[in-house]
């Protein structure tokens, strides 16, 4: 059984995405020299012919290559998933990077908690925003004395990229978004909902994920649109307290 599987999703970028597949490609020599079995795969979905033309170049053939036809984050993954080979997921969108660390470090992170009882899912200990807008923000570990569970009520405190067991993503699948009726946030649902069945969202130290914010983005039209995550049982206000008890 393969250690890993990463998957970096497509949709219209091209030249952009050129960073992007340099630094998968290292974080994915990083995780092999540590002793790890990584499957890489590139997923097009909806892609343009542009994005189609840019992923068909002879330099990616060393990644497997999967065409999809979902139009949304969370159905690709759902879809994709089942026929991955890995134990742990990893996801990067094209337009975004991580340090060469991070699939080694949080790989060795979960298998860590595992050894101790604890079912991990692992994010980057920073978010450095870039283009559109610039900023630095520090992940919050879920024993962080930072942490409380009412602070979802405003926002997710992590970001869709993560590392986590494959099992996670089975039993806890991404909700679809429903644009016209204002919900989405998918990796926000898929935080809470984890969290309440008992994985333990960790930050790995010296990790950094590099995210590009466009003019135009899912997370722009969420914004601009004003969506919302879903009402869900977890978070009721006689209930959120326990969110982190794994009762959910």
């Amino acid at each position: 059984m393969t250690d890993l599987t990463l998957i970096v999703t497509a949709h219209d970028e091209t030249v952009v995405a050129g960073p992007t597949m340099r630094s998968a490609d290292l974080a994915v020599d990083a995780a092999r020299e540590q002793g790890f079995l990584v499957q890489p795969i590139i997923a097009l979905d909806a892609a343009t012919e542009e994005t189609t033309a840019y992923f068909g170049q002879p330099r990616f053939d060393h990644w497997e290559r999967r065409v999809l036809h979902e139009g949304d984050l969370g159905r690709v993954r759902n879809a994709l998933i089942p026929d991955t080979d890995g134990d742990y997921i990893a996801f990067l969108d094209s337009d975004d990077l991580f340090s060469q660390n991070w699939l080694a470090e949080a790989l060795a992170t979960v298998r860590a908690g595992e050894s101790h009882g604890e079912r991990l899912i692992a994010h980057p200990e920073l978010s450095v925003l870039f283009d559109r807008n610039r900023a630095v923000s520090r992940n919050v570990d879920q024993d962080s004395p930072l942490f409380t569970p009412h602070f979802f009520y405003l926002r997710n405190y992590y970001d869709s990229l993560c590392l986590a067991p494959r099992a996670a993503h089975l039993a806890v699948p991404y909700s679809p978004r429903d644009i016209p009726n204002g919900l989405s946030f998918q990796d926000f649902q898929f935080s809470i909902e984890t969290m309440s069945r008992g994985w333990k969202h960790v930050v790995v130290k010296d990790t950094i994920i590099f995210k590009r914010r466009r003019d135009y983005s899912l997370m722009v039209e969420n914004m601009n649109r004003k969506t919302l995550v879903r009402s869900l049982p977890e978070m009721a206000i006689d209930r959120v307290r326990d969110l982190t008890k794994g009762q959910g």
